[in-house]
């Protein structure tokens, strides 16, 4: 069984897509759960309308990706528990044969405990959008591999990568309740990257399939609240190494952390829209007053760490 969570706001043009999509897949017994932040496009209506069998959990405000997610994970946890959860957000077209690929690769890659899929530029279907989550070594700054790179097959091997993007990424659903869920303080972006380096300090590996293949239209729903994407991912960066760095790998690195945040501020200031520089300060100093809770979390998912330091560096 596979439950698939779709979280959605104010994207009722995304969701027909996506969920048509769904139904167009080639294996039966798909659960839906979509988590709708207070749409008031119609979302809701259409859904219960034109899509009965899905689950719809409504919220009056929008709470965030995070926490919709969880709303979302928790009911499929509770109800009838499936094997596999497969997260996509709600600006996601899936190829036909994409839910039967990702559970044949769980069969089969024994290793496997998320997987990653080939996403691909929804407009533009030559150019990569993601094919898997990395940090950089030298700066520890989260990034999608092969984002706006255009196909020439250089991801077209299958191998274990860093992570997953919640956009479009397959789950054993057990993950969840050993490593935990989405943090719901980072809100929006990171988050993904947070849990997969949570996944990796326990010792869960990520694979990659490019015959898993999707089309996402990037940023349709973040794009509409200026500043959004700049504020969240300078705050959640903060919390993100904090976190998850084992201590001697978080000195080894904090100057090159230093060196990348000074360089996008300049970025920012110099060749950004107006703005974006005062976006990223407040990001950044709001994530600075939620370090003593950051620290209370460290401590958890520290003491739980399965894997070397030799071993995250070779994976970041």
């Amino acid at each position: 069984m596979i439950d698939i969570i779709i979280p959605t706001y104010n994207g009722l043009e995304n969701v027909i897509c996506v969920l048509n999509s769904v139904r167009n897949q080639t294996v039966g017994e798909l659960r839906v759960i979509l988590v709708d932040n207070g749409s008031a496009d119609g979302t809701v209506e259409y859904v219960k309308d034109k899509h009965s069998d899905v689950i719809l959990i409504e919220n009056v405000t929008n709470l965030g990706f995070s926490k919709a997610v969880n709303l979302g994970i928790n009911y499929s946890l509770n109800n009838d528990c499936p094997d596999i959860i497969l997260l996509l957000n709600n600006d996601i077209e899936l190829e036909p044969d994409f839910v039967e690929k990702g559970i044949k690769t769980f069969e089969t890659v024994s290793d496997a405990d998320t997987v990653a899929v080939k996403m691909m530029n929804y407009f533009n279907r030559e150019i990569i959008d993601d094919t898997g989550d990395f940090v950089r070594r030298n700066g520890g700054t989260p990034m999608a591999r092969g984002h706006g790179e255009k196909d020439y097959g250089r991801y077209d091997k299958s191998e274990f990568v860093f992570g997953a993007c919640a956009g479009a990424a397959f789950y054993k659903s057990v993950l969840f309740r050993e490593v935990g869920l989405f943090d719901e303080d980072f809100f929006a972006y990171l988050e993904d990257v947070d849990l997969s380096f949570r996944l990796q300090l326990h010792g869960h590996k990520c694979y990659y399939n490019p015959g898993i293949v999707c089309y996402h239209k990037r940023r349709e729903t973040t794009n509409k609240f200026t500043g959004w994407e700049t504020y969240y991912t300078e705050r959640n960066l903060v919390s993100l190494r904090l976190k998850n760095y084992p201590l001697s790998l978080y000195f080894k690195y904090s100057p090159l952390f230093f060196l990348s945040r000074v360089k996008r501020y300049y970025n920012f200031l110099f060749h950004y829209p107006k703005g974006t520089f005062g976006y990223a300060l407040k990001g950044y100093f709001s994530g600075l007053k939620q370090i003593l809770k950051t620290i209370g979390k460290r401590k958890s998912i520290q003491s739980k760490r399965k894997v070397s330091n030799e071993y995250l560096e070779n994976i970041f």
